[in-house]
């Protein structure tokens, strides 16, 4: 049984926030689901639920609330489900509509609740920390248990998170972690990875490279690239925001990407770049086809080492994109904003 990939996003997302992202409805009512009172489902669902929960819940209670009609799919055959959960989401089930079979189950607790398994996943994840980065000191606030069943296996894991948006997953059936996202040091992080960033800055027409500020090493299973350092040079912006094209608000603060690189952990070479233009007053400016060509072509040989002359082109005008594709060779994509500035290169690890 494939679930459907809204559900396969599901578990990629709850990697990212100690609130677990649950499916959406597919279709119907435009994107919205009908959310239902808990105690009006039927009890075959409630019951099923229930049985989830006191299996992995190692004795802590949650209070079902509500639910809501979703739907998954099985190969390509579509299938409804339900929605089960808390308020507070610390608590989401889904069921099947009809079988009221299992389809995911997520659970979250504070650090001082986990009982049970949980402490050793707990120290599997910090010893993890320790060998990833023995120079930083981990203190994870919350767990996050998440499973969901296939046809013939259940897949299971433990996310631990601490404040500062850190985590590291734990394969349940191996102990051993399987996604992160783990902050560093520039001091501590080996000086080749941060120059194949620098180098790629000053490539993409910046003149003066400033030091990285935030320095990330992430793992994330089934996204391209897998294991890869992310490095950024943010900038606080205070006064008026309006002048800036694009920011990141953290803890009600507002910054700008000067500069944002992904390099390849196994091998230490350039994944992405991008360098944003900083303000919006610029004059919107179309390129021809001929034109996104030129200014593509020197950046790819520059920050990868490869000549398009002989790639095919696929031009995305909505986004922006310029797709260079050659049979047996990975995809080199180029994005231009509005203004007709090269403001993103990277390499696509899709072969054709």
């Amino acid at each position: 049984m494939k679930i459907n990939k809204l559900l396969t996003i599901t578990l990629v997302c709850s990697l990212f926030a100690a609130t677990p992202v649950m499916a959406a409805p597919v279709h119907g009512n435009n994107g919205k689901s009908q959310v239902i009172q808990y105690a009006d489902l039927d009890h075959t669902l409630t019951a099923a639920a229930e049985k989830a929960i006191e299996q992995y819940a190692n004795g802590k209670v949650f209070k079902l609330e509500e639910a809501s009609k979703s739907e998954y799919y099985v190969d390509k055959n579509k299938k409804e489900s339900w929605i089960i959960q808390a308020k507070d989401r610390s608590a989401i089930i889904s069921v099947d509509a009809i079988s009221a079979k299992v389809l995911t189950v997520s659970l979250s607790f504070n650090i001082d609740e986990i009982t049970g398994d949980y402490p050793a996943y707990l120290k599997a994840a910090q010893s993890a920390g320790k060998q990833l980065n023995g120079k930083s000191e981990l203190a994870f606030s919350e767990a996050h248990f998440f499973q969901d069943n296939e046809e013939g296996q259940k897949r299971a894991s433990v996310t631990f998170n601490a404040e500062d948006e850190q985590f590291i997953t734990i394969d349940v059936n191996t102990g051993k972690s399987v996604n992160y996202r783990l902050k560093y040091k520039e001091a501590d992080v080996d000086r080749k990875i941060v120059t194949e960033a620098e180098k790629a800055v000053k490539s993409m027409g910046i003149s003066k490279v400033q030091p990285f500020t935030n320095i990330e090493r992430q793992k994330i299973n089934g996204v391209v690239g897998e294991e890869v350092w992310e490095l950024k040079r943010r900038v606080e912006v205070n006064g008026d925001r309006s002048k800036y094209k694009a920011l990141e608000m953290v803890d009600n603060r507002a910054f700008f990407v000067e500069a944002y690189a992904t390099v390849e952990v196994k091998t230490g070479k350039l994944i992405s770049i991008s360098v944003p233009p900083k303000k919006d007053n610029q004059k919107p400016k179309s390129l021809t086809k001929e034109q996104g060509i030129a200014l593509a072509k020197p950046a790819a040989k520059k920050l990868f080492g490869v000549d398009l002359s002989s790639y095919t082109l696929k031009v995305d005008k909505d986004w922006g994109d310029y797709t260079f594709s050659s049979k047996g060779k990975e995809s080199i994509v180029a994005k231009f904003d509005n203004y007709g500035n090269l403001v993103r290169m990277e390499r696509n690890f899709k072969k054709q």
